[in-house]
């Protein structure tokens, strides 16, 4: 499932867990009070915190306060309330819920980081071996792109010669028109924008590759509309950096190989 979808898909079952929770307490509103039904709706929130972001929460933050109110507090079936007990269970449901919320989810941002990292792993891992073949580095672009909040990634070479992509076809055929160093990537914004995170350019940006002062291709992004956060951002510029490093460790074996004499490359010594 891809970032747009598990955010959709959480916003929409939390509030419906919400009151399919509500529905279920039912048969215990007249063996206890209001408030101790409560932490239910509290665990239900943490719940889609974690799985499903802020949003999430606070969306299901509200429903879980307005259907305590409606099937659990007195009159029932009316968002209305009329015990003083009652009306302090929905208020302290109310602040718990969205400070829940407000906090966010840590864990959610851990397993972002997690993949991220795992990625990286992967192409420095084909740094190390100095070979890689054609569909191989099809499959690193095709593991990155749905761990970082993009919609489509390309790699190309120095002569913008499309190596691998991911994504959207109807991006990766065109060049973007704006260009950012990996570095700028992890630092551009204002200091509050940055923590929160401002979605990437949907129009693309090129990142040039760069390994010693020599330009070997570019990285060409399209974000997906989702903010990227610090750690995404710092996520995509080791990418940059490891991509290229990949690209020179490639272009080394293509020089070594074409360099060789014909009986090294075809393990046969030279009569004597």
């Amino acid at each position: 499932m891809n970032r747009n979808a598990d955010w959709l898909l959480y916003l929409g079952l939390g509030p419906i867990a919400a009151v399919t929770l509500g529905v279920a307490l039912v048969p215990l509103r007249d063996l206890t009070v209001a408030s101790n039904l409560a932490f239910a709706f509290l665990a239900l929130t943490f719940a889609v915190g974690e799985l499903g972001g802020r949003a999430a929460a606070v969306a299901t933050a509200l429903a879980s306060a307005l259907s305590l109110d409606f099937f659990l507090t007195r009159p029932y079936m009316r968002l209305a309330i009329h015990g003083k007990d009652d009306v302090f269970a929905f208020l302290g449901l109310s602040a718990c819920g969205l400070l829940a919320a407000a906090l966010g989810s840590p864990r959610r941002e851990w397993l972002e980081a997690t993949r991220q990292a795992h990625v990286l792993h992967a192409v420095l891992g084909q740094v190390e071996r100095g070979s890689l073949p054609e569909h191989r580095l099809q499959e690193l672009l095709a593991a990155a792109r749905p761990v970082f909040p993009v919609s489509a990634l390309a790699l190309r070479d120095g002569g913008e010669q499309l190596r691998a992509a991911s994504g959207d076809g109807s991006l990766v055929g065109r060049s973007p028109a704006q260009v950012a160093s990996p570095e700028s990537i992890a630092t551009s914004g204002r200091l509050l924008d940055f923590r929160r995170g401002v979605p990437l350019p949907e129009d693309g940006l090129r990142v040039p590759l760069v390994v010693g002062g020599r330009p070997l291709g570019f990285l060409d992004l399209w974000g997906d509309g989702q903010p990227a956060r610090r750690e995404a951002r710092k996520g995509l510029t080791a990418l940059s950096h490891a991509l290229a490093a990949l690209l020179a460790s490639l272009e080394r074996v293509d020089q070594a190989a074409t360099s060789e004499p014909a009986w090294v490359i075809g393990r046969h010594k030279p009569r004597e």
